[in-house]
């Protein structure tokens, strides 16, 4: 495998993980310092918002499921 597969395989796999799984932050920031590395920034883009969504999906009570959290106003769909 090249830098660009294995970087690629860890964001996939960190992507399809459940927020709170501590496999998915720990891959994803391993792409991202490898896509650093690497200098590819594409790459390096893709990993900074596979954490984003990590950390908004632990973050937001809503999108956490926790009990009795409303459903952001406005949308049906979370806007935080």
């Amino acid at each position: 495998m090249n830098d660009h597969q294995i970087i690629t395989a860890l964001i996939g796999e960190a992507a399809q993980l459940p927020a709170a799984d501590p496999r998915a932050t720990r891959w994803a920031t391993e792409a991202l310092a490898l896509a650093s590395a690497a200098e590819l920034p594409l790459l390096v883009e893709e990993a900074e918002g596979v954490l984003g969504r990590i950390e908004h999906d632990t973050t937001c009570i809503w999108c956490a499921g926790v009990p009795g959290a409303d459903i952001p106003i406005g949308s049906f769909w979370c806007t935080h």
